[in-house]
C-alpha cells in the first residue's frame, strides 16, 4: 500500500516521498481503517520537523538519559515513548473499517465509517492504518468525509480549552490569538453559542469580515492596532480573564499585559520560534498565570467517562455546524509534498486536505 513517509526530521516538504509498505494487521482491541480523507495539520508538521521530539528533550523527565540516542517520552511514567523517523506521517482523518482484530468494541466497529485519532508512528497519510478501537469514532451520517476528517483534533481541542481548561464564563471575554485559523474560527462560534465574547487577534485583515460574520465581538489586527492598548479601551482597563495563544514570542508577552487580576493565559501552540520575554512583575502585580497545553498528554489524564461526555459534546457541536471548516485544496496521496507546501504558504486560510482513498 502507499505511505507518506520520512526518513529523518525534516523541514522541507519534498523530503515526505510515497512509499509501497505492507497492508497492517490489527491485533487484539485494534482495527484496521481503509482512509478515504486526512488535513495536514500543524502537528503533523511538528512530527516531519521533530518539533515534539526536541521539546521534550528538555522536560526534566528526559534528563539524565543514558545516551543522546536514547527514547525521549512524553509522560514521567515514560509509557509513551515518543517516535523518531522513519514512520508515516499523519494525525487524523476519516476511512472505513475493514478489518478487526478481537474485543467487543473492536468487533462492533467494522464496516463503520469512522474519524480516527492517529499519529506516527503509524500516520493516518497512508492507504491503510490499524489504531486502537478506542481512537475511532463512528461519525454521524449527516457530516461529510471532509468534515469528518477534522472532527478530532481541533473540536476536542476547543472544547477542552474552553470548557475544561479556562471554564469560560457567559459574559467574559475571552483573548485569542491567530484567530483565523481552524481552531480560532470553532472558538468565535462557541462564544456565540455559548454567551461569552471574544477579541480576536490577527496578523492582518484577512480573516477580519469572516471572524465578524462568524460573532467575533472585536477583532484586532497587531499589523495597525497596538494590542494592549486596544484591550485596555475595549474592557475599560480592566484587561481580560481568560487568554488563549498558540504564537508564542513577543505576542504572547503582550498577551499576558493584557490579563487582569487572577487572569490566565494558556499556550498551546509555537508559531514564533522565540522564547516569551516576560517580566515578572508582569504576572505578579495582577497575579496572573500562565500555563501550557498539550492535547495529547490532557487526554490522557482524563477518565473514559470524561472523554465519552467531551465526545458527546463534540458530536453535538459538529452536527450544529459550529467546527465547520473550509477546505480551500486537495491533493491526492501522492502530490502530499505540494499539499504540504500549500498548507505552509503565508497567509493562507482554509484547510489542505489529502485525498487518499475513496
Amino acid at each position: 500500500m502507499k505511505s507518506a513517509r520520512v526518513h529523518a526530521f525534516t523541514d522541507d516538504p519534498g523530503d515526505i516521498r510515497i512509499e509501497d509498505v505492507p497492508v497492517p494487521e490489527p491485533g487484539a482491541g485494534e482495527v484496521r481503517v481503509r482512509m478515504l480523507l486526512s488535513p495536514v495539520l500543524p502537528s503533523d508538521l511538528y512530527f516531519a520537523g521533530g518539533t515534539y521530539y526536541r521539546a521534550l528533550e528538555r522536560v526534566i523527565w528526559n534528563q539524565g538519559r543514558p545516551t543522546s540516542d536514547a527514547p525521549v517520552y512524553f509522560d514521567p511514567e515514560r509509557t509513551t515513548p515518543c517516535p523518531v523517523p522513519p514512520y508515516a506521517l499523519g494525525r487524523e482523518g476519516v476511512g472505513i473499517v475493514e478489518k478487526c482484530g478481537s474485543g467487543f468494541l473492536a468487533k462492533r466497529l467494522l464496516g463503520k465509517r469512522v474519524a480516527v485519532a492517529g499519529g506516527p508512528p503509524n500516520g493516518t497519510w497512508q492507504e491503510s492504518v490499524v489504531v486502537n478501537a478506542k481512537r475511532a469514532v463512528v461519525v454521524p451520517d449527516r457530516i461529510d468525509d471532509e468534515q469528518a476528517a477534522m472532527f478530532l483534533a481541533n473540536p476536542i481541542s476547543a472544547c477542552a480549552l474552553v470548557r475544561d481548561v479556562l471554564r469560560v464564563p457567559r459574559g467574559a471575554w475571552l483573548l485569542l490569538t491567530a484567530a483565523g485559523s481552524t481552531l480560532g474560527k470553532g472558538i468565535v462560534r462557541m462564544g456565540r453559542r455559548d454567551g461569552f465574547r471574544t477579541i480576536c487577534v490577527v496578523r492582518s485583515d484577512a480573516n477580519t469580515e469572516q471572524l465578524r460574520a462568524l460573532g467575533a465581538d472585536v477583532v484586532v489586527d497587531t499589523s495597525r492596532d497596538d494590542l494592549v492598548a486596544e484591550v485596555a479601551r475595549i474592557t475599560g482597563g480592566r484587561g481580560v480573564r481568560y487568554a488563549l495563544d498558540c504564537v508564542g514570542g513577543e505576542l504572547a508577552a503582550d498577551v499576558v499585559r493584557c490579563l487582569g487580576l487572577g487572569g490566565h493565559l494558556v499556550l498551546y501552540g509555537t508559531l514564533a520560534t522565540g522564547p516569551i520575554p516576560v517580566a515578572v512583575r508582569d504576572l505578579m502585580m495582577p497575579m496572573a498565570r500562565v500555563s501550557g497545553f498539550y492535547l495529547g498528554n490532557w487526554l490522557s489524564q482524563q477518565s473514559p467517562l470524561k472523554m465519552l461526555g467531551l465526545l458527546r459534546t463534540v458530536r453535538k457541536l459538529a452536527l450544529e455546524g459550529v467546527f465547520e471548516t473550509q477546505v480551500t485544496d486537495t491533493f491526492p496521496l501522492d502530490e502530499v509534498s505540494r499539499a504540504v507546501t500549500t498548507a505552509i504558504a503565508p497567509g493562507r486560510t482554509g484547510k489542505v486536505m489529502l485525498r487518499i482513498g475513496s
